[in-house]
């Protein structure tokens, strides 16, 4: 694991954070928070390619609503090919009012994953967003804690702890309207490292799409990902 965090650290200086919506990056979470009273619906698209196995699809649609200024609220579902709806997760992200002082901007996240019977795990993640801007370039990290319920064969399950690092570092419209970008997410067996696009369709719509490529040996070789964001 030494050489992926070293990775990580690379990627975190390469940008040498953050504007007014709230993504900028598929794996990475931005410290930016909606507007009180402000809307937003994400439709994620996954087409994964595990190691062993089929490929196959994942959708997520999300709705976000921002309670106050600070706290934005998240609510989505989980659907995967051959199963249909697999999970509920309920996101939390929080920007405390930061002194002047603080280099970075920075939010805490909390998202709350309920499975739909054996179809997922449930699951706990903490994260802090720190994020930094330099002109047109956008450096953000994540810290990530997780506690996964696993289930063995004989039905029994435990709670284990999991930590995690994504990435991300990006230059806002290099080419008019086109953000291009690169994370790198490091995660127990799904470390991957995905170039990617942001694209500013029109007012209000926005689409990023990548490929995350598996670093390590029970990483999925190959990951489509999209997310197709719509304010109202």
């Amino acid at each position: 694991m030494n050489k992926k965090w070293m990775m990580g650290a690379i990627v975190l200086m390469a940008g040498v954070g953050a504007r007014a919506h709230v993504r900028d990056y598929l794996d990475t979470y931005s410290p930016a928070t909606l507007e009180k009273g402000a809307a937003e619906m994400e439709l994620w698209t996954d087409l994964r390619n595990p190691d062993q196995g089929d490929a196959y699809w994942v959708h997520q649609t999300e709705v976000e609503y921002g309670v106050t200024n600070r706290y934005t609220l998240g609510l989505y579902g989980v659907f995967v090919d051959g199963q249909g709806f697999s999970a509920l997760k309920v996101e939390n992200r929080y920007r405390p009012e930061m002194p002047a002082s603080w280099p970075l901007d920075t939010a805490l996240y909390l998202e709350l994953k309920k499975a739909n019977g054996r179809k997922d795990e449930n699951e706990i993640e903490g994260k802090i967003l720190l994020g930094k801007t330099w002109g047109a370039v956008n450096v953000t990290a994540n810290p990530i804690l997780a506690l996964e319920e696993s289930r063995d064969a004989n039905g029994d399950t435990a709670w284990e702890l999991e930590s995690g690092l994504a990435v991300g570092t990006c230059y806002r419209h290099a080419w008019k309207n086109v953000t291009p970008g690169v994370e790198l997410l490091i995660v127990e067996n799904q470390t991957r490292l995905t170039p990617g696009v942001y694209i500013d369709v029109m007012p209000g719509i926005r689409f990023n799409v990548g490929v995350g490529i598996g670093l390590e040996k029970k990483a999925d070789d190959a990951q489509l990902k999209s997310i197709l964001e719509v304010e109202f």
